[in-house]
């Protein structure tokens, strides 16, 4: 892997790092909402969390498969 792959490797690790974070703060925040009576709000927190979830676990498929070792990937695999 070139230095150039690895430096995108990193940013796209970082990227699905961010979005579980995220992930994890709509899925409280879809508990908070549904606790709250609001429904449709719920719901939607709900679809943004699911997506980014998603989203951050193929970009952990994806480097897994590219072989790609980092410290912080045992970070990502603790938030999925």
């Amino acid at each position: 892997m070139t230095k150039i792959e690895y430096s995108k490797c990193v940013k796209l690790m970082e990227e699905a790092i961010w979005k579980a974070n995220n992930s994890n703060e709509d899925y409280r925040a879809y508990e908070r909402l549904k606790k709250e009576g609001k429904s449709v709000d719920a719901e939607c927190k709900l679809r943004v969390a699911d997506q980014e979830i998603g989203y951050a676990e193929g970009i952990n498929q994806a480097l897994a498969t590219l072989g790609f070792k980092h410290d912080r990937m045992k970070e990502l695999s603790e938030l999925l």
